[in-house]
This record gives C-alpha cells, sequence and structure tokens, in this order.
C-alpha cells in the first residue's frame, strides 16, 4: 500500500520516546497517554514497555539504566545504543503533547484500517450480509472510546452535583427510580429497572421466566412508559404475539391456539388488541444471534423508535463467535457482552437463563444464584438477580403461587415477594393471598384453603 506510512510516525514514536528519558516528571502524564499497542514500531514499543517495568522498580529512566535493566533489545541490538540515539536526537521535551497526540491518533487509524480489513476478510468468505454488517458495527463500537479526548477520571464534586439534580427531580415526582415491572410486590423488591443494568430472570424450565420476561417488556411498552425490544431465541413471533394477546385480554392461550373461541372471548381479544395496536413493543425471533447482531438491532431499534428495555430469551441460546475455549468461557463472553450493551444504550436489560437442577435435590427446593447454568461470569456480572420458584409438588405452587427470589442487588437489599401465575393466561398477577405463617411452613400446607378453584394452568 502506497500510502502505509501514512498510519504511522516513527519521528513521533522516538521523540516520545526520547521525553521520557529527558524528563522524569513527564512520565505520569505519557504513560496515561500511550500504551505500548499504540506504538508502529516494534522496537519502540519493546524500549516503551522496557521504560513502564524499570519505572515499576523504583529507578530512573535512561539510557544507561535502560540497558542494565535490559541489555538486547527484541532485534538483537544494543539497548544502550538505541535508547542513547533517541534522547540525543530529540529536538525539545515540550512538545510531548504534540508527539502523544501523533502516536495516539495514527494507533486509532491503524485500527480502523485492521477493523475494515476484517469486514473485507468475511465479505470474501461469501458470509451474510447482516453477519458481516453486525461486524463492521461491533468493531466500529470497539473503536468508539480509543480518543474522545475526554479524561478517564472525573472530580466527585461533578458526580455529585449531577446526583442531586437527579434526586431532586425524584422527590418533586418528575423523574422514577426505574421502570415499573407492572407487578407491586416486584417493584417494591427490586426499586425499579435501572437504565445500564442486566437483570437476570432465571428459572427451571416452565417455571414462567419467559411470561414474566415477556410481560415486563409488554407492560413497560403499553403503558406509555416506553420502547420495549424482546428476543426470543426460541419461541417463534407468533406464539410471542398469542401470548401478549392471552396476557393483555385474559384469554385461555388454548383457546388462542386452536380457535375454538367462546362469544364472550371475541369482545376480549379486540379489547386486547387494541390495547396493544401502536404500542412500541418490537419482536425478534431468528435464532443464534449473535452478541453483535443483539446490538446491531437494538442500535436499528433506538435509532429509529427509542429504546427502553431489552429482554433476552435466553443466554443460554445466544449464538457464539466461536473464540472461547468451552461453553462457560462462551457464556461468560456473552454475559460480559450483554452489560456492555446495556450501559451503551442506557438501558436496561432483562436477561433470562436456565436454572440447573441442583435446588430440585436440596430441602425447600429453593433455587440459589449459584444454580445458574454455567454461572460464574453471569452472576458477578448481574446487577439483580430474580429466580423463578414454583414448586408444582405443593398445594401453593400447583395453584400458581410462584417465589421471585432476590438473591443478589446493587441498589436494593435481597429479599423476595409472591406473584400468582395464571398459566392460562400466560401472565402474572399481583398475589392476593398473604404470605405463610412459620407453623404453615414446617407443616407444608399454606394456602390451601384460599386457592381452591384458583388453578392456574
Amino acid at each position: 500500500m502506497s500510502n502505509y506510512r501514512e498510519l504511522y510516525s516513527d519521528e513521533a514514536e522516538h521523540a516520545l520516546l526520547g521525553a521520557l528519558m529527558l524528563d522524569s516528571d513527564l512520565f505520569d502524564s505519557i504513560t496515561t497517554s500511550v500504551a505500548t499497542a499504540d506504538f508502529h514500531d516494534p522496537e519502540n514499543a519493546a524500549l516503551f514497555q522496557l521504560m513502564l517495568e524499570l519505572h515499576a522498580t523504583g529507578s530512573p529512566i535512561d539510557p544507561v539504566t535502560l540497558h542494565d535493566f535490559k541489555p538486547v533489545l527484541p532485534s538483537g541490538g544494543p539497548t544502550i545504543v538505541y535508547a542513547g540515539v533517541l534522547a540525543k536526537n530529540t529536538p525539545s521535551t515540550a512538545n510531548w503533547k504534540a508527539y502523544a497526540r501523533t502516536v495516539r491518533e495514527r494507533a486509532v487509524l491503524r485500527r480502523l484500517v485492521g477493523a475494515a480489513d476484517a469486514v473485507r476478510d468475511l465479505a470474501s468468505e461469501n458470509r451474510p450480509v447482516a453477519e458481516i454488517v453486525a461486524s463492521a458495527q461491533q468493531a466500529m463500537a470497539d473503536l468508539r472510546d480509543l480518543d474522545t479526548g475526554e479524561p478517564d477520571y472525573k472530580r466527585m464534586d461533578e458526580v455529585i452535583a449531577r446526583n442531586v439534580d437527579v434526586i431532586d427531580a425524584k422527590f418533586n415526582g418528575a423523574l422514577q427510580s426505574g421502570l415499573s415491572t407492572g407487578l407491586l410486590d416486584l417493584d417494591k423488591l427490586i426499586r425499579g429497572l435501572r437504565k445500564k443494568t442486566v437483570t437476570i430472570v432465571a428459572g427451571l424450565p416452565g417455571s414462567g421466566k419467559t411470561t414474566l420476561g415477556l410481560q415486563i417488556a409488554q407492560h413497560i411498552a403499553c403503558s406509555g412508559a416506553g420502547v420495549g425490544m424482546v428476543f426470543s431465541l426460541e419461541m417463534p413471533e407468533e406464539e410471542l404475539g398469542n401470548r401478549a394477546l392471552a396476557s393483555i385480554g385474559g384469554i385461555d392461550l388454548r383457546v388462542l391456539d386452536d380457535g375454538q373461541l367462546q362469544d364472550d372471548d371475541w369482545p376480549r381479544l379486540t379489547a386486547a388488541v387494541q390495547k396493544i395496536m401502536d404500542k412500541p413493543l418490537y419482536v425478534s425471533d431468528k435464532s443464534g444471534l449473535t452478541v453483535p447482531r443483539i446490538r446491531s438491532i437494538c442500535r436499528q431499534i433506538k435509532r429509529k423508535h427509542g429504546l427502553d428495555v431489552v429482554v433476552i430469551d435466553y443466554i443460554g441460546l445466544i449464538g457464539s463467535d466461536g473464540k472461547a475455549f468451552n461453553r462457560t468461557s462462551e457464556l461468560g463472553k456473552i454475559s460480559t457482552g450483554i452489560v456492555n450493551i446495556a450501559k451503551e444504550l442506557d438501558v436496561p436489560v432483562i436477561l433470562l437463563a436456565q436454572l440447573n437442577r441442583d435446588s430440585t435435590k436440596r430441602p425447600g427446593k429453593k433455587p440459589i444464584a449459584s444454580d445458574l447454568r454455567d454461572s460464574g461470569q453471569i452472576e458477578a456480572d448481574a446487577h439483580c438477580i430474580i429466580l423463578v420458584h414454583r414448586d408444582m409438588d405443593d398445594e401453593q405452587g400447583q395453584n400458581g403461587v410462584t417465589e421471585l427470589i432476590m438473591p443478589k442487588c446493587r441498589h436494593a437489599p435481597v429479599g423476595s415477594c409472591l406473584v400468582q401465575q395464571q398459566g392460562k393466561f400466560a401472565r402474572f398477577v399481583n398475589f392476593a393471598g398473604r404470605e405463610p405463617s412459620q407453623e404453615e411452613v414446617e407443616i407444608s400446607r399454606p394456602f390451601a384453603d384460599q386457592y381452591k378453584g384458583r388453578k392456574g394452568k
């Protein structure tokens, strides 16, 4: 490439390294401005890294001390000769900021070219266009903070000043702490869905986690609180649509599936359609979506319609980029990627997950956070974890009583609440009964009288 030299500047790299040797007071300023990876010439990168390591020992930096610390550079040449020439030829330490800016900017350009080359390689491999676009957008996202010019730190009083404005807005009712889930006791428990957070909703198969996730997005969109995006990697969009109609209209899901509506079902269906018509709730049932593709779709929605909540059902079905060593490592990368989406797009993400069956083997059968399948990084990344627990071996579980257990939350104390699952309507409603007394817990027969004739399957 004839213009490749424009992507680096040996002169700037040499002058910056020389400034480090000539003025020890510049060390912190320069080393926070550039990194080893910003140097194009491997010899320059090696010398810069050597300076970092030598400084960490408390020694001064000059050609002699560098040579004593490591006499030979990767090229095989003596350290003292190369470092000495750079120090001698540095025109002025006063211009170090210009040198650092040049080194940093050329590094950004090289990474942009590298990203473009990677996209070109994907295109030459005849990959799907959607995958190529998603990879390109991800590459640009990875570069977005490389040269913002913004400091990596803020004074605490700046942070507090913004916080006080937010606190005042909440006090005056102009701002809510978070989005409502539509379930009163759950809202009290988690204190609202917060922006830039990831809430894990996990449960055993059939526990109702999909119902809960879809219902929350549905409530936010249909109540006028915001725009919802649901990724259903397992359930087709037709089934999602029927679940929404059943939930909003209070219509038996089985009736919608087989089309055998009774006379009183039709007005409920009409009312449900009217409630959801023109509401900003979007769905995608594409299977095997990767994190970059999910991020790309979310960005499209946010750009065109705005975006206030994302639901992903579920983490175990998110596609892999094939670079991880094992599934646990893959899920860790996926989890971290979802956290980054929440931060970048400034929205709460509800990420559904499966629980392993360890909980069914312990007394009480209540799940704990470590029951998350291949948990590790998922448990660590989550801002909030909600475990959906419905014990079908006891009477209250058979009647739809479901406990939402919150073993972790960064903005609220841990705890739990009860909700009533109405399975035939594919929804949860506020729990209308009472919590069991200690005596009832011990004999394992709470709620028995309250739930006769109220089964929700």
